[in-house]
């Protein structure tokens, strides 16, 4: 945790459509300001960082630009008079975005991309923990902390390092990193649990969506835009889709669940391993972890994230077996920058949400 890493980067919004070249300054992890310098502003909005684990890293690079330039965006989105919120934009509004981008085959950004999963994911397990605290003081996850370090950084930029070099080798090599990415990887330390791959994280994370969907904190309810259902192999759809390669990925997600053709033999071997992560989704958001206490924007806020999570690992999966299945190569590329990005934002989150320790802030938006 490098103490001090903020940034204030300022948006203007403008009564006109801004072009797209807006530049910001280079990267940088220093407390640092940067402006869109067009036509004088009718409303201007900046999102301030506050601190979150900044180790040195070459998997990923800070991009304010980016994160500018996403931020003009989300709030070129609101209604008149709608304030912008930052759990709806850097929860929602930004993994969703990034997802989109990788998926239309876009590799510049790459590494700009992963800093903003990892801010996602980190703050996103912050905000959870804070819920949690205050919902349910007693709570198991309540009593644990584990301060971010370097060891534990290297080690998820490692893990996104095999999928981006993965995606830049040669044909034979990313279809057998398509094929590896769909099944668990045996433990690295003794008596550890299996390094989780694609096809049990959308079990369990189905399993998650489900239960918390189902039983709802005691006097409120789930809203229809949240609504799931689910059938087969890599097989759910959403109330209110938020990942346009889905419908893209429509044909192929029910032949896939059909176990098809091509994906006959895949299919049997994943779906048994999809339907033996779901219960322990189930499990853990009923008993170690709850929504119990929430109110009902947290409430509606942990739905968003977890579906727009769901859709991710399924899009992903989905393209990832169509690359085993088909030796499509080109496929897998894109499947294997798309794994490496959710392995950082699903691993960001996991560090914030068992690091305990002070007031659980997040970046804020400055008008």
């Amino acid at each position: 945790m490098r103490a001090g890493t903020a940034m204030v980067i300022a948006i203007s919004l403008f009564a006109t459509a801004c072009s797209d070249d807006d530049s910001g300054s280079s990267d940088t992890t220093a407390s640092e300001t940067t402006e869109t310098t067009e036509a004088p502003a009718e409303v201007s909005i900046g999102v301030e960082l506050v601190d979150y684990p900044d180790f040195t890293t070459d998997v990923m690079t800070t991009s304010p630009e980016l994160l500018e330039s996403m931020a003009f965006d989300y709030a070129s989105t609101l209604a008149e008079g709608e304030e912008p919120e930052m759990e709806r934009f850097l929860f929602g509004y930004v993994p969703v975005e990034v997802f989109n981008r990788i998926f239309d085959g876009d590799e510049s950004e790459t590494s700009g991309l992963l800093w903003l999963m990892w801010l996602s994911g980190y703050f996103g397990g912050r905000w959870l923990r804070g819920e949690i605290e205050v919902a349910q003081p007693g709570a198991p996850l309540t009593t644990y902390s584990k301060t971010p370090d370097q060891v534990t950084f290297d080690s998820i930029m490692a893990t996104a390092k095999v999928g981006l070099d993965a995606a830049a080798a040669d044909d034979a090599t990313v279809l057998e990193y398509a094929r590896e990415s769909l099944y668990d990887k045996p433990p690295t330390e003794p008596d550890g649990d299996p390094i989780r791959g694609l096809t049990d994280n959308f079990g369990y994370n189905k399993g998650y969506m489900l239960q918390i969907l189902e039983v709802p904190p005691e006097g409120l309810e789930a809203g229809p835009a949240y609504q799931i259902t689910c059938g087969g192999l890599f097989d759910c759809a959403y109330a209110t889709p938020r990942l346009t390669v889905l419908t893209e990925l429509a044909e192929l997600q029910a032949q896939v669940a059909a176990g098809e053709g091509d994906f006959a033999n895949l299919a049997a071997e994943l779906k048994t391993i999809q339907d033996e992560a779901e219960p322990r989704g189930r499990m853990v958001w009923s008993s170690g972890l709850s929504v119990k206490g929430f109110p009902q924007k947290s409430y509606d806020q942990l739905l968003d994230v977890s579906s727009s999570f769901l859709e991710t690992v399924q899009a992903t999966a989905l393209v990832m077996i169509d690359a085993a299945a088909t030796e499509n190569a080109a496929r897998a590329r894109t499947g294997a920058i798309a794994n490496a990005a959710m392995g950082v934002w699903l691993s960001g989150y996991r560090v914030g949400l068992i690091f305990g320790d002070g007031d659980k802030v997040l970046p804020a938006f400055t008008m």
